[in-house]
C-alpha cells in the first residue's frame, strides 16, 4: 500500500514537472501563476530538467519579458538571494541564461526584483554594493560570468549593460579571463562576434595585447578565419553584384562613419579609388539601406549575403584596430644561407620506425606546422585584407621570416595562395628581389615549394587535366621569377625543384590521363554516331527525288530552306568527322606530363567546340527536316514544335557548356601566351 502511494506521488510530482515546464516555453505566465498560487513556496525551487534547471531558469534561457518578472514577484523576499545564486548542472545562474538572451529590460528587471536595497531582500550583514560583485562575479563550470557569456554569445547590448554594472560594483578586468585561458575577446573574435568585439576593444584597448594559452592574439585568430573575409569568401558573378549593392552596415550611420566604411569597402576589394568613395555614398545612404533591409526580410539568400558583407566589413574593421599593436613580424629566425646546391652527397633513407613498426618519414617530407605570426597565418589562409593592412602598416614586415625559414612566398606559394603571391610580387617589387632568394631550413627554394603537394587541395578547375594544366602553369609563373641557377638547387632531401615535381604529381598525372582516354573514347563513339546520321540524311532528301531529273522534289519549292538543311548537314558531317580525328589524336599520343602544359587543354578544347557544334548542326538538320515535311497552319502549334526541335540543343548546351567554356578558356590563354612569347618586346 505504501509502495503505491509513493509511485502516485512520484506520478503526480512529474505530471507538475510537464505541466510547469510546457507552460514555461510556452511563455503562459497565466497558467504558471495559477499553477503556484496554492502550492508550496519550496515548489518554485523545484528542478525540473535533467540539467537541473529550474523554472527560472527555462523562462531565463526563453528571455520572455512577462514570465520571469512575474515568477520572481512570486518567490518570499528572504529567498530571493538564495534564487540568484542556483545554478544548473552547468553552473549557470539565473543571470547567465538571460545574458544569452541579450534582453537588457528582463536583466535589469532580475536584478532591481531581487536586489532592491528597499525591502527585505538580503541579510543586515552584506552590503547591497559587496552582493551585486558576487553576482556579477559568479562563474560557471567553464569560469565564465554573465558579462563574459554575453560577449561569447554576441549580445552587444547586453555586455553594455553588465560592463557598466561591474565598473560601479568591481574590477572589469576580473572579467577577461575563464578558467581555461580564454579571454573575453577571444571568445567573441571565435563566434564571430566581432561588433561585440570592436565594443569590447574600444572599451580597453589593452586586449589586443592579450593571448591565449597558446600564445595567439586576436589576430592570429582572425587570420585563421577565412569565412569572415570577403577575399577568401567564393561568390559567383551573380552573388557577387548582389555583394555590392548591398550597404556595409544595418545602422543609420553618421556621413563619416559611412565615408569610413567605404574606405573598408575599398580594402576588401583590394582596390583604392576615388571613384569607388562616391559609388559606396549612395550604397551606405539611408534610402538604399531601406530599399536592402525590405528586399532581405522577403529573401533568405539576400539577407545571408548581406550578413556576410556586415561580417566582413566589422572584421575589416576589427583587423584594422589591432595590427598597430602586433609586432610579431618583428622576431628574427635564422634562415639558411642563399648558396646554390648543385650536388649533395648520397645519404641513407631517413626512415624512424615507430613504436608500433610503422615507419615515419624524415623531418624534410613532414607536414609543415602553421606559420607563428598573423602576417604569415594570413598568407596561407589567403586573406587578402589582413596582409594588405600589416604590409601598409608596417613594409618592412614582408622581410619577416617564420621559425622554419620560409619567407612570405615560400607560404604564398606551398598553401597556392595566387592572389597574395601577386601581391607581393607587383606591390613589394625591391623586396621581391631578396625574397625569391630565400632558402628555408629544409634546403627549399621557392620554387621546391611551387612543386610541393602538401596543402594542394584540387585547385580552383573542374577536370584533372585542367588541375595539373593549373599546377603546371603556377610552377612556370614562379619559375620565371627565380634565377636560373636556383632552377638547379638541390634541397637537403637531394631533389631540384623539378624532380620534386615530377615525384609529387605522378598521381595526379595519372587520373588526369586516365580522365583523357575515357572522356576522349566517349566522345569519338558520339562523333561516330553523329557522323553517321548526317551522312545517312544526306542521301536521304525530304519529300524524295524527282523520277526524271533526279532532283530532289522540295528544291524548287522550298529552296531557301531545303537550302539551309544542305548547308547545316554538311556542316555536321564535317565538324563530327573533324571532332574524331582530334580524339583519336589525342587517344594515339603519349599524354606525358609537359604535354599537359598547352597541347591536351587545346586539343580538348577543339575536340569539344567541333562535338558541340556538329550535335548542334545535327539538330538544325532534323528541325529543318520537319518544317519540310510538315506544314502547320495555327502559330502556337508552329511554336511548339520549334521549342520541341531546339529543346535538345538548349538541354546539351546547359550541362555541357561550363565544361567546354573551361577548355575553351584554357586553350585561348596558352595561345595568347604562345604568341606573347615569340613576339619581341620592346
Amino acid at each position: 500500500m505504501e509502495k503505491e502511494v509513493a509511485v502516485e506521488r512520484g506520478m503526480d510530482n512529474i505530471e507538475d514537472i510537464r505541466q510547469t515546464y510546457d507552460r514555461a516555453l510556452k511563455g503562459d505566465t497565466e497558467g504558471l501563476k495559477r499553477f503556484y498560487q496554492n502550492k508550496p513556496a519550496d515548489t518554485l525551487f523545484n528542478r525540473i530538467t535533467a540539467c537541473k534547471d529550474t523554472v527560472f531558469h527555462i523562462a531565463a534561457q526563453k528571455g520572455s519579458k512577462e514570465v520571469l518578472p512575474a515568477l520572481l514577484r512570486m518567490v518570499p523576499p528572504p529567498r530571493r538571494l538564495e534564487l540568484l545564486k542556483m545554478k544548473n548542472i552547468q553552473g549557470n545562474t539565473i543571470l547567465h541564461e538571460v545574458a544569452i538572451t541579450g534582453n537588457v529590460e528582463v536583466a535589469d528587471s532580475l536584478l532591481r526584483e531581487l536586489l532592491s536595497s528597499n525591502g527585505p531582500t538580503v541579510t543586515n550583514e552584506l552590503d547591497i554594493g559587496e552582493i551585486r560583485k558576487q553576482i556579477l562575479g559568479d562563474r560557471n563550470n567553464l569560469g565564465e560570468t554573465p558579462l563574459f557569456r554575453a560577449a561569447e554569445f554576441g549580445k552587444t547590448a547586453m555586455v553594455k549593460y553588465l560592463a557598466q554594472l561591474v565598473e560601479e560594483a568591481g574590477n572589469l578586468h576580473d572579467h577577461y579571463r575563464r578558467e581555461d585561458g580564454i579571454t573575453i575577446l577571444h571568445s567573441a573574435v571565435i563566434g564571430q562576434n566581432f561588433e561585440t568585439a570592436i565594443w569590447l576593444l574600444n572599451k580597453d584597448p589593452l586586449l589586443a595585447t592579450y593571448k591565449d594559452i597558446n600564445g595567439k592574439t586576436i589576430l592570429h585568430l582572425l587570420a585563421r578565419m577565412p569565412t569572415a573575409f570577403k577575399s577568401t569568401s567564393p561568390m559567383n558573378k551573380l552573388e557577387e553584384f548582389i555583394y555590392n549593392c548591398f550597404p556595409s552596415h544595418s545602422d543609420d550611420d553618421n556621413e563619416a562613419g559611412q565615408l569610413s566604411l567605404s574606405q573598408i569597402n575599398d580594402l576588401v576589394c583590394g582596390k583604392h579609388s576615388k571613384s569607388n568613395h562616391q559609388s559606396n555614398r549612395y550604397i551606405d545612404s539611408k534610402m538604399n539601406h531601406t530599399i536592402c533591409k525590405w528586399f532581405a526580410e522577403g529573401w533568405v539568400t539576400l539577407n545571408r549575403i548581406w550578413t556576410s558583407k556586415k561580417t566582413h566589413t566589422l572584421a575589416v574593421k576589427l583587423v584594422e584596430m589591432l595590427v598597430w599593436r602586433d609586432t610579431s613580424w618583428f622576431v628574427a629566425h635564422a634562415q639558411e644561407q642563399d648558396t646554390i646546391c648543385l650536388e649533395r652527397e648520397e645519404k641513407e633513407e631517413t626512415e624512424i620506425k615507430t613504436e608500433e613498426g610503422t615507419p615515419k618519414i624524415g623531418s624534410s617530407e613532414k607536414r609543415s606546422k602553421s606559420p607563428d605570426t598573423p602576417l604569415l597565418i594570413a598568407a596561407s589562409t589567403g586573406i587578402m585584407e589582413i596582409v594588405r593592412l600589416i604590409l601598409e602598416m608596417y613594409p618592412q614586415a614582408v622581410e619577416h621570416v617564420s621559425q622554419k625559414g620560409q619567407n612570405i612566398l615560400h607560404v604564398s606559394i606551398l598553401h597556392r595562395q595566387f592572389k597574395i603571391y601577386d601581391l607581393v610580387i607587383n606591390e613589394k617589387k625591391e623586396a621581391t628581389k631578396r625574397l625569391v632568394l630565400g632558402i628555408d631550413n629544409g634546403g627549399s627554394t621557392i620554387l621546391h615549394h611551387a612543386a610541393n603537394t602538401t596543402y594542394y587541395h584540387g585547385g580552383s578547375k573542374p577536370t584533372p587535366p585542367l588541375q595539373l594544366q593549373e599546377e603546371l602553369t603556377w610552377f612556370k609563373k614562379v619559375e620565371n621569377h627565380i634565377p636560373h641557377p636556383y632552377t638547379m638547387h638541390r634541397n637537403k632531401d637531394n631533389h631540384t625543384a623539378r624532380e620534386l615535381f615530377d615525384m609529387q604529381h605522378l598521381d595526379q598525372l595519372k587520373l588526369a590521363q586516365d580522365w583523357v582516354k575515357t572522356t576522349s573514347q566517349s566522345s569519338s563513339t558520339v562523333a561516330v554516331l553523329v557522323a553517321t546520321v548526317v551522312f545517312a540524311a544526306a542521301y536521304t532528301a525530304p519529300g524524295g527525288f524527282h523520277a526524271q531529273s533526279g532532283r530532289p522534289v522540295l528544291l524548287t519549292t522550298e529552296k531557301p530552306l531545303y537550302s539551309f538543311f544542305t548547308v547545316m548537314d554538311i556542316a555536321g558531317l564535317a565538324s563530327s568527322l573533324t571532332s574524331l580525328v582530334i580524339f583519336l589524336s589525342i587517344l594515339t599520343s603519349s599524354l606525358e606530363l609537359p604535354q599537359f602544359s598547352r597541347r591536351i587543354p587545346r586539343n580538348m578544347s577543339i575536340g569539344f567546340i567541333t562535338l558541340f557544334f556538329s550535335v548542334t548542326a545535327t539538330m538544325l538538320t532534323f528541325t529543318a527536316t520537319i518544317f519540310l515535311l510538315v506544314q502547320l497552319e495555327k502559330k502556337w502549334t508552329t511554336s511548339l514544335t520549334y521549342a520541341a526541335a531546339l529543346l535538345p540543343i538548349c538541354v546539351f548546351a546547359l550541362f555541357q557548356f561550363p565544361l567546354y567554356y573551361e577548355y575553351f578558356e584554357a586553350a585561348v590563354k596558352s595561345i595568347f601566351e604562345f604568341i606573347k612569347k615569340i613576339l619581341p618586346r620592346f
